[in-house]
């Protein structure tokens, strides 16, 4: 059962406030109260010690229930085994919404889980909304509430981004990362008993004071719930960056097909956060800067950018990095450098970034020149990048961030264009004189050229997605038969062509034989050479245990064939024939489809035959999927790159992966499917290699 927003409200900013656990000396007791006088939280507190008559000037109370009223919040810095009481005193008391901090527990083990139910037991009871157990509190600079067990900085900003991480580390990065990112809320989820991620982010897509909202995640305890409020927030118009730790494929030796391998959990989360319309980013510089730049609420229409910098060597490496993420260096107008050619006849090169430096002594003159002339070219964003504005740079230096800082407030207002400043490197938070002034203006102020131009290529991104279609229904249902053979799940080649025929999934021309000379038979009427492969059931990969023969290419050599996969076949599969196929040509595909323990049927595409374990480059969808989920797949890998180059068309392929999506969403029984090679090229496509696998669970009974 998930916490009612209203509740959330109560976390964030409660009217009045029960530390259970305060104290003047121990450090979470101690710190819980100096943090809400130092934020000037300004509702009633209610210290709980039964040691003590005050703490920091407020009147302290042996327990809850001698509070004269109940409190709208309490905190619970207590051990573990004390949370299910204090919560349920509260609780009758009127109390909304409670904080459980991490303190010496553990939160794993039969012990852990048992309270963890029974505290979700008492939250649902009263509808309270509980941040933790193993967190480190919430804090809400804008509504100066903070009940929170970290030391809290004098540089946090009130803003517009809401963070929720399951990490109370990163709170903390957040907290001491200096005056940078605003933020309406810092929320540590910890491991989510009662409140979950999805429900504050269908929170703070009803807030008037948040704007956007980066998440840290180590895992979906309530993958559902995330992917609901992902949409809420999605509708609401408000920005979502999601950074996901532990995306290793740590079941992949557990998974049988090829798909599985691939489709391990970063690619899914990949997937369904591109179907969701949430930025994934790689890493905290890269969550950061997301944030810092989504804060300001100034989001580029497009990725054309033009950057002013001080510095040949950093223009280069600035234009390299814009390349490699996905944005655009436009060339400069005639207009343009005219312009500037007639100020200064000596300013030789003018491209795009441009370096002026040495052009001008009077910074503020050259920049403004500049700027003021790149506001009328053709762009979305227009930027400012230099390397010595640090605290600890000359004075002549932090001069020229200061007239760059000012040159691109004035150049940018009213004319449409995102402004961005950035630094070249990120060894330090800018100077004061740099910082300020952009702050007050709302122009982000991003650091490294490369998180810099990627957060502004990832709102980009958020700004242009299209929103989902409803996906397509089967125009010709057909129940498909699915075998279940009685030696295991992996159903042979033949069974799992069945399969994929009964779904209209093109298929190479292929015969069953039971004989040498029946195959020598079938080669002819297919046509030489041809591939042969033994019909066994049970063999996820027949070419590794050599059970498959390629390149046949006489009767005589079909019948040697036949012999050798006899022979290789009962060496340790069950043999039930060959089946002899044409020779296939074209782009060599991988997709398929399989069941994500979190997220369900998945499908995906990507490079096949060899080249599929050694690369790993595919796109991944959550199944049902939209007409906008197959056309964006093809760019997210370098499948559709393959097929232009050989000028086989995208329709065909998007067939068999709608196809695979109604087959996972249709038939359960299934566990994988694995087409590998499918082959594309200007007249269609055909599977070449079939692996359907059953779930175990599902099997029919024969």
């Amino acid at each position: 059962m998930s916490a009612p927003t209203s509740s959330i409200d109560s976390l964030l900013s409660p009217a009045s406030v029960a530390v259970v656990g305060a104290s003047p000396s121990s450090y979470v007791g101690r710190v819980l109260c100096e943090n809400l006088r130092a934020i000037g939280y300004s509702g009633q507190v209610y210290p709980i010690n039964p040691k003590y008559r005050e703490i920091l000037g407020w009147t302290c109370y042996g327990s809850l229930r001698e509070v004269p009223d109940g409190p709208e919040a309490v905190v619970a810095a207590v051990s573990l085994a004390g949370v299910p009481d204090v919560l349920r005193t509260a609780g009758r008391r009127g109390t909304r919404a409670a904080v459980v901090p991490g303190g010496g527990f553990t939160e794993t083990g039969p012990v852990a889980l048992r309270l963890h139910e029974e505290i979700r037991a008492v939250a649902d009871e009263f509808g309270m909304a509980v941040a933790g157990p193993n967190c480190m509190g919430v804090i809400a600079p804008p509504r100066r509430s903070a009940l929170y067990i970290g030391t809290l900085a004098e540089s946090l900003l009130p803003g517009s981004v809401a963070l929720v991480s399951q990490s109370g580390s990163v709170c903390e990065a957040a907290v001491n990362m200096g005056p940078r990112i605003g933020f309406s809320a810092i929320v540590s989820c910890g491991t989510e008993a009662v409140t979950t991620v999805g429900d504050y982010l269908r929170y703070f897509a009803a807030d008037s004071g948040t704007g956007a909202v980066a998440l840290f995640l180590e895992g979906f305890r309530d993958p559902d719930g995330f992917v609901a409020g992902a949409r809420v927030l999605r509708e609401a118009g408000k920005p979502l960056a999601v950074l996901q730790a532990g995306r290793s494929k740590q079941a992949a030796a557990a998974v049988t097909a090829h798909s599985g391998t691939l489709a391990g959990t970063d690619e899914v989360v990949r997937g369904l956060l591109h179907q969701l319309g949430a930025i994934g980013v790689d890493d905290l510089d890269e969550l950061f800067e997301v944030a810092e730049l989504l804060g300001h609420g100034r989001l580029p229409r497009g990725r054309r950018t033009f950057v002013v910098t001080d510095s040949g060597g950093e223009a280069n490496l600035i234009a390299d990095h814009a390349s490699k993420v996905g944005l655009e260096l436009p060339l400069p107008s005639d207009a343009l450098k005219a312009r500037l050619q007639a100020r200064w006849p000596n300013f030789s090169y003018i491209g795009n970034p441009i370096d002026p430096w040495g052009v001008d002594p009077d910074s503020r003159v050259l920049y403004g020149e500049i700027l003021r002339a790149a506001a009328g070219e053709d762009v979305d964003v227009l930027a400012v990048a230099l390397d010595k504005v640090t605290p600890w740079a000359g004075k002549n230096e932090t001069d020229l961030g200061v007239a760059g800082a000012e040159a691109l407030i004035e150049a940018s207002r009213g004319s449409g264009k995102v402004p961005v400043f950035f630094t070249v490197h990120s060894t330090g938070a800018a100077a004061e004189e740099v910082r300020e002034p952009l702050r007050t203006a709302h122009v982000p102020l991003l650091h490294g050229v490369h998180p810099a131009l990627l957060a502004v290529r990832r709102a980009w991104w958020w700004q242009q997605w299209r929103g989902r279609s409803p996906a397509p229904p089967r125009t010709a249902p057909r129940d498909a038969e699915i075998p279940t053979p009685a030696e295991g799940p992996v159903l042979s080649e033949r069974a799992s062509r069945d399969v994929l025929e009964a779904y209209g999934i093109p298929l190479v021309p292929s015969e069953s034989v039971a004989s040498a000379d029946e195959a020598a038979a079938a080669a002819e009427r297919i046509g030489f050479p041809v591939v042969m492969k033994a019909d066994a059931p049970g063999v996820a990969h027949k070419a590794a245990a050599g059970l498959v023969a390629v390149g046949v290419a006489s009767p005589l050599a079909a019948r040697d064939a036949f012999d050798r996969l006899r022979r290789a076949a009962t060496a340790g599969a069950t043999w039930r024939g060959a089946l002899v196929q044409a020779t296939a040509r074209g782009v060599e595909l991988l997709c398929g489809m399989r069941r994500d323990p979190l997220f369900g049927p998945v499908v995906l595409v990507g490079l096949g035959g060899a080249l599929t374990e050694a690369l790993a480059d595919v796109a991944v969808r959550v199944c049902p999927m939209s007409p906008e989920d197959l056309e964006e797949m093809f760019d997210e890998c370098s499948v559709g790159r393959l097929l232009a180059a050989a000028d086989a068309p995208l329709e065909p392929v998007r067939a068999v992966l709608q196809a695979l999506s109604w087959l996972a969403v249709e038939q359960t029984e299934i566990e994988e499917v694995d087409i590998n090679p499918l082959f594309a090229g200007p007249d269609g496509v055909a599977a070449a290699d079939a692996l359907v696998v059953l779930n175990r669970k599902e099997r029919r009974d024969d």
